[in-house]
């Protein structure tokens, strides 16, 4: 997820004021690798792994570009909290993200959408993954300092998952909302009852929470060409916008062809799918808020309740309402 673009529900996979929890943690067993797996991972590599002790019992096989790799739930959840969440966030915003993290693997795993491995170490279709070798070589100088403060958030909530109807849940995440949450529904198509849009005004203090963007008519009809190709210019191709209460564009015009803000934003590159548009002089200017596809945890909101006291159990509940924190 720090940039997720995800589709259908096929999804496959990727406030400032908040009520406390009477938390219960219990204690279930996931299921392990299927012995087809269990051959694939005989056959990776051994890369370098950091020194996380792991109690879980469960390994995960990473598909990386080039081969398949097989990594024990602890690594695996340090090197996604470290491609998907900066590490100078607080410890538990980032206890936080490694629940979520553990958890969205957990539900791929479950659920074996792909036949030789669990999941891919790509945010594009599952959640970002970079092994101990990636990290020192992205945060140079810092290594020691980064990794033993997620090595930190990793031992202290190790096992721990978000549960619904007694499994894993799909704890779907982004960067940055535009100051609420999008629902599942609005975004996939499809609901899911504790992915719905929820407040996260922490968000709106975020140095990155508006961004702009203006294209000339002529390269925005040639980036959205295979959406619609309009005969005549010198005109507003945009109508019959409609919002959710986020600013996510639900559905608009675009010259004849009806289409969804989701899918404007992945042919211009906007960093969400919350936008205004403004046309003037031929020219077409897009005000985005939020970054991500805005559904689930917003990882800025969560760094942001954290800076406010919040515990990493405060902002999952907050985020994934209705779920059970659950233990193996």
């Amino acid at each position: 997820m720090k940039k997720v673009a995800i589709t259908g529900l096929i999804i496959a996979l990727g406030l400032l004021i908040i009520p406390l929890f009477n938390i219960k943690i219990e204690k279930k067993t996931v299921k392990t690798l299927a012995s087809a797996k269990e051959k694939v991972a005989d056959e990776t590599d051994n890369s370098e792994k950091s020194d996380i002790p792991d109690d879980t019992g469960t390994v995960f096989l990473i598909k990386t570009s080039d081969k398949i790799e097989s990594v024990p739930a602890a690594e695996y959840v340090a090197g996604v909290v470290a491609a998907e969440m900066p590490a100078s966030f607080n410890i538990e915003a980032l206890k936080a993200q490694c629940v979520a993290a553990y958890t969205f693997a957990l539900y791929r795993k479950n659920e074996g959408r792909y036949k030789e491995y669990d999941l891919t170490d790509s945010y594009k279709t599952d959640q970002s993954y970079i092994n101990d070798a990636l990290r020192r070589e992205k945060w140079g100088e810092a290594y020691e300092q980064n990794s033993a403060k997620i090595s930190e958030a990793v031992k202290s909530v190790l096992g721990e998952y978000l549960s619904f109807d007694d499994k894993p849940a799909l704890t779907l995440y982004h960067a940055l909302s535009a100051g609420v949450t999008n629902s599942c529904a609005d975004v996939f198509g499809s609901q899911v009852q504790y992915l719905v849009s929820v407040d996260s005004a922490g968000d709106l203090l975020s140095p990155d929470y508006k961004s702009v963007f203006s294209f000339s008519e002529d390269d925005l009809v040639n980036k959205l060409s295979a959406l619609y190709k309009p005969q005549n210019g010198g005109q507003n191709l945009f109508s019959d916008i409609k919002t959710a209460k986020s600013g996510l564009v639900l559905s608009l015009v675009y010259g004849e062809k009806t289409t969804s803000g989701g899918e404007i934003a992945k042919l211009l590159d906007l960093p969400s799918a919350a936008f205004d548009i403004e046309y003037s002089a031929a020219s077409y200017t897009f005000t985005c808020v939020g970054r991500g596809h805005g559904v689930g945890m917003s990882q800025y909101g969560a760094q942001s309740q954290a800076a406010g006291g919040a515990d990493y159990k405060e902002i999952l509940f907050h985020y994934y309402p209705g779920t059970r924190l659950m233990k193996k």
